[in-house]
């Protein structure tokens, strides 16, 4: 895995010469000082291991042991406990969360008024809630408190927390509902989060090296990564504050997560003892909205036929991710303290895929490129013009090949002397012809299979 890296394509040439590197290589690449990565296969941690620095400027390295900012994995972590609470009888999925909260009031508009909203909508992104992501704060700020934060009032830097939507019409990415949830535990449970998840969540399942509090102990936590910015200069005060707590609080290590991960599908495939009943894990990870692959806390993934729950998070100085299988018992946790860190991710996890085989994670799609003469793509030059939708097609000759511009340039592929296509959308087809079927080159159609999507006409 750590030698066989390759840059995340979604197509390679046939015959190509595909460049591997290894993790240190990738690391200096995309500046990146240190990554934390535990590996579950067949239902167990199999490696875990850390690289590099844990602060770049002290050169401290980083270990296993190393707590990262987990960012909005967070968010997974919270809907578990949020579960293991409705499991329990103290939380209904159902009920109207205004009637949960105590010590806040749900600020409803002409979106709300009369509707339910429910720890479901909250979980899944489906309020309608504004507030997507916070920025977090520096040491030295005020921090503000959690009714702060919803109503947006200083010294809290983000939006106020509002409906901005039709509850439960699409899915709304909202950090702010999140928010929410965490308001109703400490109306209704605790007045502590952090004593909440650590009772619930962190404490049964091991996950000794993980904490909600916001700041960092340093006295209590003294090996932790600090976040570093695109240049791989440490942050201020080496990290950022997230007082949220819930949408992107959590302190961890990758085989914490990996416990976090393992449990999860243990509870699926019904083992004794598991964390949660197999009929509230199924309902956890099955997304609420058939036009979106949010489930309760996670994101739902279907690849090379079998399915994953993941998650992945960007803090300010901090990128993670993790994957999970429904049924293989496979699974890993990448975590980085650097802005750069999701290519690298990304990276790691296809090494890891294709390392320990799962199936079709990472395949992308095998083309043959075809030489096509000057003489054909000067016919296919041209502007090319679309009725629905309304769009300018330019296509123009750029040394041996051609450029599409419709909202930007883009080189085309040869995959025919007709047949092109873009790396945007690499399974569309883009195929030239003559609409009058007299030799003249005035079509230009992109297909998805067999259905046109796109039909433009050059003018003669």
């Amino acid at each position: 895995m750590e030698n066989g890296l390759t840059e995340t394509r979604q197509v390679v040439f046939a015959d190509s010469i595909i460049p591997t590197y290894n993790i240190t290589e990738r690391m200096k690449f995309y500046k990146v000082p240190s990554v934390s990565i535990a590996v579950i296969n067949n239902g167990s941690i199999i490696w875990a291991k850390a690289y590099g620095y844990a602060d770049a400027a002290t050169r401290r390295p980083a270990n296993t042991g190393t707590l990262y900012q987990a960012a909005s994995i967070s968010k997974s972590v919270n809907a578990s406990g949020i579960m293991k609470l409705v499991q329990d009888g103290k939380l209904s999925l159902d009920k109207d969360i205004r009637e949960y909260l105590k010590t806040w009031t749900f600020p409803d508009n002409e979106f709300s008024k009369g509707k339910t909203i429910t720890l479901k909508n909250l979980l899944s992104h489906t309020a309608g809630l504004s507030t997507g992501g916070f920025m977090g704060y520096t040491t030295s700020d005020s921090i503000p408190t959690v009714n702060q934060i919803l109503n947006g009032q200083r010294p809290a830097n983000s939006e106020a927390v509002k409906p901005i939507l039709p509850v439960g019409a699409q899915f709304k990415y909202s950090g702010g509902g999140t928010v929410i949830i965490r308001k109703i535990l400490e109306d209704n449970i605790s007045s502590n989060y952090d004593s909440i998840m650590q009772g619930v969540v962190l404490k049964p399942l091991k996950m000794t090296s993980s904490t909600f509090s916001q700041p960092l102990n340093h006295q209590q936590y003294k090996n932790f990564a600090a976040g570093h910015d695109t240049s791989m200069q440490v942050l201020q005060g080496k990290f950022n504050i997230y007082p949220e707590l819930a949408p992107d609080g959590l302190w961890t290590t990758a085989t914490d997560l990996a416990k976090f991960v393992i449990a999860i599908q243990q509870s699926l495939r019904n083992a004794r003892p598991s964390f949660l009943e197999k009929a509230v894990a199924e309902e956890m990870l099955t997304p609420v909205l058939s036009s979106s692959d949010a489930a309760l806390g996670t994101f739902i993934q279907e690849k090379g036929g079998e399915k994953y729950f993941t998650h992945s998070g960007a803090n300010v100085g901090y990128r993670t991710d993790y994957y999970g299988s429904f049924t293989t018992g496979n699974g890993v946790v990448v975590l980085t303290n650097a802005e750069n860190g999701h290519a690298l991710i990304d990276e790691i996890i296809n090494s890891v895929a294709t390392v320990y085989q799962w199936k079709n994670f990472y395949s992308p799609l095998v083309m043959k490129p075809v030489h096509v003469p000057d003489t054909l793509l000067e016919k296919y030059a041209g502007d090319y013009f679309s009725e629905d939708p309304r769009i300018k097609i330019s296509i123009v000759k750029k040394g041996n090949g051609l450029e599409l511009t419709a909202r930007r340039p883009e080189k085309m592929y040869a995959t025919g002397l007709d047949t092109f296509f873009l790396m945007s959308s690499p399974t569309d087809k883009c195929v030239f012809s003559s609409s009058q079927n007299d030799g003249v080159i005035d079509l230009f159609e992109v297909k998805q299979g067999e259905k046109v999507v796109v039909r433009a006409v050059k003018r003669r």
